[in-house]
């Protein structure tokens, strides 16, 4: 029997689930049948179940199981001459044992999961706590076909193409895209896997104390001679990832009904020392929950807008003031976080010009 395999979701009477009528299932990174018999099962089960649960997997295309998920999900891109793919960053590990890559498909756009090798194994595990790492982390690929759809249907233009956000930074504008998308994938499957939420908010911690260090190390090496361009995107990486982490742990503490309110005393520890990255997070959260209850109204992209200015506001905090002009970056960076009014100020007389593209 072929390691790629057709899972078959038509309806046989009766009503119809949100699931595409037939879907591919990749299980070619296994050489013995009976291990990707039993993986067909279990992950066909895991569909139908996520599914009850209430999440839309009309736009799934497939899932394919493989030793490296980045690589997968980037050759699955396959987009026309002149798109672009989704980003495809390195991620922690907790969070690298799958992905969703979108694809066409006779000029639709679905979504494909990407599972690591382990973690399909996983789903056959004698373990129950293996179970239900493996149950989340599909529940939560299987909510972000559903988010990205719903994105997809409602604004066709933010992918495969280079998005149109503005006078604002795309880099940026992008990464608060990604924020949206872990807090939706993040609240819809929590219920799969609630004690979840001391990973995410350990690694949210880890984030915002090592970005400080890193926004750091970027300035003095642009002062030692580094290029101001590099800097600014790798400055843009840094606290962009912060507000993923971010996303990922307000969703699933949305998700089994607690806030932010409700954290860990390490948390707690480093919103005393900075307080301003408390005053952040606390307004990522309002924004977040006001997109969820909005998401079906939104009118366009600009509903990412405060997300966006919120990673701005903490890159200023941090060391780097910028805005646009024309086809160039006005950029004016600093290592004492009092400079940041004056920094703003002096765009016009001793910010540096940097073509970004």
């Amino acid at each position: 029997m072929s390691a790629i395999r057709e899972l078959n979701f038509a309806p046989k009477g009766g009503g119809r689930l949100p699931l595409p009528e037939r879907c591919s299932l990749d299980l070619s990174c296994f050489e013995e049948p009976e291990v990707q018999d039993a993986l067909a099962v279990a992950i066909e089960e895991i569909l139908y179940v996520v599914t009850f649960s209430g999440i839309e997997l009309q736009a799934l295309d497939g899932v394919t199981v493989t030793s490296d998920c980045r690589a997968a999900a980037c050759a699955l891109q396959d987009l026309p001459q002149g798109q672009v793919p989704l980003e495809m960053n390195p991620q922690p590990e907790v969070m690298e044992m799958a992905r969703t890559a979108a694809v066409r498909r006779e000029g639709d756009l679905r979504f494909h999961i990407v599972l690591r090798r382990g973690l399909a194994l996983s789903t056959l595990s004698p373990e129950p706590e293996m179970q239900r790492l493996a149950l989340g982390c599909i529940a939560h690929e299987a909510a972000h076909v559903e988010h990205e759809s719903h994105l997809y249907r409602m604004f066709p233009d933010s992918y495969g193409k280079p998005l149109e956000c503005g006078n604002r930074s795309r880099q940026t504008f992008l990464k608060a895209m990604d924020v949206w998308s872990e807090y939706a994938a993040c609240r819809s499957s929590a219920m799969f896997r609630p004690e979840a939420v001391e990973e995410f908010e350990g690694i949210l911690c880890r984030a915002i104390e090592d970005s400080f260090a890193a926004a750091l190390e970027q300035i003095k090496a642009h002062r030692e001679g580094r290029g101001a361009g590099d800097v600014f995107r790798e400055l843009q990486q840094i606290f962009g990832d912060v507000f993923i982490c971010a996303g990922y742990l307000l969703g699933h503490v949305h998700g089994i009904e607690r806030s932010l309110k409700d954290r860990t005393p390490h948390l707690e520890e480093i919103f005393r020392k900075k307080p301003s990255v408390k005053d952040l997070m606390t307004r990522l959260e309002r924004i977040l929950h006001e997109l969820w209850l909005r998401e079906f109204a939104w009118d366009s992209i600009e509903v990412f807008a405060p997300i966006y200015d919120l990673i701005c506001e903490m890159m200023a905090q941090c060391g780097l003031v910028f805005a646009r002009h024309e086809e160039e970056w006005r950029i004016f960076m600093y290592e004492e976080p009092e400079a940041v009014e004056e920094a703003r100020k002096a765009f016009g007389r001793m910010g540096q010009a940097v073509r970004v593209t």
